[in-house]
């Protein structure tokens, strides 16, 4: 039997979670280091990665794990709080608002 196929995707750092493994070397703005390839991401490494203004890197996927799954309530509370965070000067009405809801939508899809 040979073994599954491996493939990569790119993930938005705020839809990472804890366990999944870095397909490239995750570099920062001046082509250092911050993990390499195959390393675990971690709750920690997650929220470092955060604060020095990383927002996406590349992960491994399992064939079968690539296929859609059921969205993920926590995934989504996430996000929507990110988002809420980072318009939360734009008030409830006007351009702002409605760029907030079309960036959520968007990020909420599967």
């Amino acid at each position: 039997m040979s073994p599954r196929p491996e493939i990569s995707r790119a993930v938005m750092l705020d839809d990472a979670s804890a366990g999944m493994v870095l397909a490239l070397d995750l570099l920062d703005g001046h082509g250092n280091v911050l993990l390499p390839e195959g390393a675990t991401l971690s709750e920690a490494s997650l929220n470092s990665l955060r604060r020095r203004g990383i927002v996406h890197c590349m992960v491994r996927v399992d064939a079968p794990e690539a296929a859609a799954t059921p969205p993920d309530p926590q995934r989504q509370a996430r996000i929507s709080a990110r988002l809420a965070q980072l318009f939360r000067h734009h008030g409830a009405a006007g351009a702002g608002a409605d760029l907030l809801r079309m960036l959520t939508d968007y990020r909420l899809r599967d």
